[in-house]
């Protein structure tokens, strides 16, 4: 007779100890949601060694953001993008190249939030050692990823010579495949990764150096040098609603983590603990030797070197160039106004 009522008092009782709980904790639960949380897409290169440099030393905990990592591999770019459609990620590293498809393709309202770093000095478009011109490119099965700076590199590449992509037997691969392609001798050339070019060179000494860097410079054809910077990236909606975990974010990315690898005090610890997490997290084989390469020879910024270059009229002339060239290459599908999307005052 009485069980009702007693489950009921139980109940009751219950639901008092939960109020009383809550009512404890609720000055922690309102100081954790006061501080500014983000997740963030990195991709398997030096900037995300950055990152964790930043993440293992503290640096975001002490700058009071919460971040979260999340690892994406093979076809990085395009999947870090898509993951901010869904909205599971907030902030990411791209090439230009990926951020301009995805604007133009209206997947996700996107802004340019920063620089990351410069990469494209350490492009280069392996072949096999037969392969000793660009023109004898013609018919042969080449490989990268589409969508990427390194596809962006390998057209640029063509066209010096007179030649378009539809010139080769393109192979559309995600760059650890494409990699592994090439050393089985799938394909004849190859625009790797930049661990994957140390890595190749390593495995298959007589591969060539068919086109570097430095070449887009020298004759034949347009001598105008080559760009494509890696861009931290944010969805619109993040711009609007959570700048200051953004700010906090690329404060400490360029204020903590960039300085530290340029001092000569620490950037061997630096080299060192990037060389870790390269290995180990990712599983990409390297060494400190050519870790190092990548970090000194890659451009990485600190924050009034950051804040001029997204501000100048270079970055902004620079990508201009890029849309005209994807678009005249067909690439490009959609018009970009590049004044609404490069967000200038973030840093």
């Amino acid at each position: 007779m009485n069980r009702p009522f007693d489950s009921r008092r139980r109940t009751l009782l219950r639901a008092g100890a939960m109020t009383g709980a809550v009512s404890l904790l609720a000055p922690s639960l309102r100081a954790r949601a006061a501080t500014p949380a983000l997740t963030m897409g990195l991709l398997r290169n030096p900037v995300a060694g950055m990152v964790d440099l930043g993440v293992q030393k503290g640096w975001f905990k002490e700058a009071g953001l919460d971040l979260t990592t999340v690892l994406f591999a093979g076809a990085g770019g395009p999947k870090v993008i898509q993951a901010m459609g869904g909205g599971s990620v907030g902030l990411g590293t791209v090439s230009a190249t990926a951020a301009l498809l995805a604007m133009a393709a209206n997947a996700v309202a996107l802004s340019i939030v920063s620089i990351a770093t410069d990469p494209a000095p350490l492009f280069v478009l392996q072949s096999a050692p037969s392969i000793t011109a660009m023109p004898q490119l013609a018919g042969k099965k080449v490989a990268t990823t589409a969508g990427t700076g390194l596809h962006y590199f390998l057209v640029r590449a063509l066209a010096k010579f007179g030649m378009r992509q539809s010139d080769i037997d393109f192979v559309n691969l995600p760059v650890g495949d494409a990699q592994a392609a090439f050393l089985a001798q799938r394909v004849d050339a190859v625009v790797p990764s930049l661990a994957g070019r140390f890595y190749i060179a390593s495995l298959r000494p007589d591969t060539r150096e068919l086109f570097t860097h430095a070449m887009f410079t020298a004759a034949p054809g347009s001598t105008a040098p080559f760009e494509d910077y890696d861009v931290f990236i944010a969805p619109q909606s993040v711009v609007n609603g959570q700048q200051a975990a953004l700010r906090q974010f690329l404060a400490v990315f360029h204020g903590r983590c960039v300085p530290y690898l340029h001092d000569p005090k620490t950037q061997a610890d630096a080299v060192a603990a990037i060389t870790r997490y390269i290995n180990v997290e990712q599983k990409s084989p390297t060494d400190e030797l050519a870790m190092r390469e990548q970090l000194t020879r890659s451009g990485f910024f600190n924050v009034a070197d950051a804040r001029r270059i997204i501000g100048g009229a270079a970055f902004r002339a620079g990508l201009e160039d890029q849309v005209k060239f994807l678009a005249d290459n067909t690439q490009l599908k959609g018009r970009i106004v590049l004044d609404q999307v490069i967000a200038r005052d973030m840093v």
